[in-house]
């Protein structure tokens, strides 16, 4: 049962293959991956080989394992997954582990790659209570700071009513529902801001990729994650400028902005914010891969 679905998807290029087979047949047996070991060689029905069958037909078209599924794991949540919104990223994990190591005072945000330019220490966090997260989609960023503590309110923004009702429906299965503020808006982000509204940390993972480049994605994220979350205009930097205009009027002294970007963007997000002269220290700071792939201001 596992080998042969291993062999099949192998055979279509999934990556991952025995990893993902275990997945999908856990998913469609409704057992653990464990008790599927258990049964590996076990003989199913014709009603479970033809959802095998549907799921793997699935899989092999580029629909995304999360969406099979319906769910995805990010750090301490598990929140629904559809074609609502964009299925969360490890790297995104990690943004969010810069916001929670510098809200500990853990300093994580001093590995830092800044080229040509001298690196300041990382300021200390001021008492967190509130944060904004631009380009909510399914909630994931928001709704870990406020599960893991990091503050105790939010406000998540997006373009898609959709993806904000995925949000909404994710923050109710947290029981956070009542800490959180979901806005949709039609432009840029300050559009729902108050103009007196500020918060301790700003944090987002924008649509970075640039639009002629969104047709080369893998057929999975091209096809299947909505396009809004991915299309970032013609350098890929349309939100992150909207960002870099607003969030000096929008963030407490002391506070902390955390960008995701693209791989190779990092240098151009830096300079749109060191141009500002809004900022005591912007910095570029690297995945667990080594790439540039965060950019932290603070007030």
């Amino acid at each position: 049962m596992i080998e042969g679905l291993t062999a099949e998807l192998e055979a279509g290029g999934i990556p991952g293959a025995r990893h993902e087979a275990e997945r999908l047949l856990s998913h469609v047996l409704g057992v653990s991956r464990s008790e599927l070991l258990l049964r590996a060689e076990s003989p199913v029905g014709p009603e479970d080989a033809g959802r095998i069958a549907a799921v793997s037909g699935r899989r092999l078209s580029g629909v995304p394992l999360q969406h099979i599924e319906g769910t995805v794991a990010f750090r301490d949540l598990v929140l629904l997954c559809d074609g609502r919104a964009l299925v969360p990223r490890p790297e995104t994990e990690q943004l969010v582990q810069r916001v929670v190591e510098w809200a500990s005072g853990s300093g994580s945000t001093n590995g830092v790659r800044r080229v040509g330019r001298p690196v300041r220490s990382t300021p200390p966090a001021p008492p967190l209570s509130a944060a904004l997260d631009i380009g909510t989609g399914g909630g994931a960023i928001a709704l870990s700071l406020l599960q893991e503590g990091v503050v105790s309110r939010a406000v998540a923004v997006d373009v898609s009513r959709s993806a904000l009702e995925q949000a909404r429906q994710n923050a109710t299965r947290a029981g956070l529902e009542e800490r959180i503020d979901f806005r949709e808006v039609a432009a840029s982000p300050w559009e729902v801001v108050g103009p007196d509204e500020t918060f301790d940390v700003i944090v987002s993972n924008p649509p970075y990729i640039a639009d002629e480049e969104v047709e080369t994605l893998p057929t999975e994220v091209r096809d299947h994650d909505p396009r809004v979350a991915l299309s970032g205009g013609t350098d890929g930097l349309d939100l992150v400028r909207e960002i870099a205009a607003g969030a000096p009027s929008h963030i407490r002294s002391g506070g902390g902005l955390f960008l995701e970007v693209g791989a190779g963007q990092g240098e151009r997000v830096l300079g749109l914010l060191e141009d500002s002269g809004s900022w005591s220290t912007v910095r570029i700071v690297t995945d667990l891969s080594g790439r540039g792939r965060f950019v932290i201001a603070f007030g």
